[in-house]
């Protein structure tokens, strides 16, 4: 196992990661078409120099930490996949995607940067999530961002307590999600 940056031939392993972890499996669904393009296909296309995977031996990625740098760069990019997820389902999950973009702008001043983590279940619990946090953490400390958030969901308890062993803090709780910063 090792953790690296990104490369394009992650791409597809990438997918399967973020989509077995929404427990989806066939690929061309409404909901499967709205959570690649909102919560992985932007941050591999548009922002591959921000994600971080766990490989197993054969090199094959089985988990990613992947984010946006900076909130309204990631905003105005995000444009063209809100385009393709009205799209979907008659734009069923427009709605969805605004309350998702919502939650990180009110915090992009002081954490300019967001993060989503992935990781095969048979590869979780060993470090692996703490092992990509800090390294992408690292990544952007590097390029000088002062902060990162994420939401998670309220029900959840399980990633609350990871993300507060790996340095994150409370920002607040709301119906969508608890909001958690490390700067």
């Amino acid at each position: 196992m090792a953790i690296r940056m990104y490369k394009k031939e992650d791409y597809d392993n990438i997918v399967n990661v973020c989509l077995d972890s929404e427990d989806l499996n066939e690929h061309k669904t409404p909901i499967n078409q709205y959570i690649k393009l909102m919560f992985c296909r932007y941050y591999i296309e548009k922002e591959p120099e921000n994600c971080v995977v766990v490989t197993d031996d054969n090199d094959k990625a089985v988990g990613y930490v992947y984010g946006a740098s900076d909130y309204d760069t990631y905003h105005k990019n995000m444009e063209e996949y809100l385009m393709g997820i009205s799209e979907v389902a008659n734009g069923k999950y427009v709605p969805d995607a605004y309350v998702e973009m919502y939650n990180h702008y009110i915090y992009k001043d002081e954490y300019p940067a967001h993060l989503h983590i992935d990781i095969f279940g048979s590869h979780r619990s060993k470090g692996y999530g703490s092992d990509m946090i800090n390294a992408f953490c690292d990544n952007l400390k590097n390029k000088g961002i002062k902060g990162v958030m994420l939401i998670v969901g309220v029900e959840n308890t399980r990633a609350q307590k990871f993300y507060e062993r790996n340095g994150f803090k409370l920002l607040d709780k709301k119906d969508t999600g608890y909001a958690y910063g490390k700067k």
